[in-house]
């Protein structure tokens, strides 16, 4: 099946440091002008709503909150967990990739219960980190299920780590060989990226308002994933304190 996938190099976004600050983005003029979205209206409109998440975690990171409110709403919800996130932690002794990849499913299974989502999860098991490397094998398997009258959400392609861009222009291709609707989510936009970064289309983003009661338990999800907000040692945690509160705002965003 020929696809025209382009040729994908590591991205030039660094994921390092602490990242743009949470009170940077709460300033930004971006966050202003972001049109509110209703999930409700995604629920009538799509017949299946398929997530995309390049490891465990990020869908529930990035749109726990959304997806509550789509299992709410008896939405039918396919999650697609491409890998088994077992390379999040480097030559580590305490998180060695064989017991990440029978933990990190499980805690993702512990955060969509705490969340109330009621959801298939289909786990193919590629290599973390090497999605970029088996794209052809992940469009093919998405081509099958996914349909016109679906809503396809995945990470975005400018989002800064190779593994979510690369499902990014997996995910675009699925729309033009399906007739299926593709929106973006940002992970790890938020630490790479400022305001200002003019790569970001901000005139697409949409906000998804979450009340009190799905932040809260949001934060209990997130509390689930033990592996990735616990140091490691003398190591920071992959999902450290600074990194949290970008994911327990009032709000998610997609880019439609």
């Amino acid at each position: 099946m020929p696809t025209g996938i382009p040729s994908h190099s590591p991205s030039r976004r660094r994921i390092a440091g602490h990242g743009t600050d949470e009170q940077t983005w709460q300033r930004s003029a971006a966050f202003g002008q972001m049109v509110d979205d209703d999930v409700a209206l995604w629920a009538e409109r799509y017949r299946r709503i398929w997530l995309l998440a390049p490891h465990p975690d990020d869908e529930i990171l990035a749109l726990g909150g959304s997806l509550a409110r789509l299992s709410a709403l008896d939405a039918d919800l396919r999650i697609v967990s491409v890998t088994d996130g077992e390379a999040s932690h480097v030559n580590s002794s305490t998180w060695p990739p064989e017991r990440l990849a029978k933990v990190r499913p499980i805690e993702t299974q512990r955060g969509l219960v705490k969340l109330g989502i009621e959801a298939e999860v289909i786990r193919l098991g590629f290599p973390d980190g090497r999605i970029g490397a088996h794209r052809e094998e992940l469009l093919k398997m998405l081509v099958e299920g996914i349909e016109e009258t679906d809503l396809l959400l995945s990470t975005c392609r400018f989002d800064g780590h190779p593994d979510h861009e690369a499902c990014g222009d997996v995910a675009e291709l699925v729309a033009e060989l399906t007739g299926a609707t593709v929106f973006e989510y940002p992970v790890w936009m938020w630490h790479w990226a400022s305001p200002d970064e003019q790569v970001i289309p901000w005139a697409r983003a949409r906000r998804i308002p979450l009340g009190a009661d799905i932040v809260s338990r949001k934060r209990d999800a997130i509390d689930q994933f033990e592996s990735q907000i616990t140091p490691d040692g003398a190591h920071e945690a992959v999902l450290p304190p600074h990194v949290l509160p970008r994911f327990l705002r009032p709000f998610e965003v997609v880019f439609k």
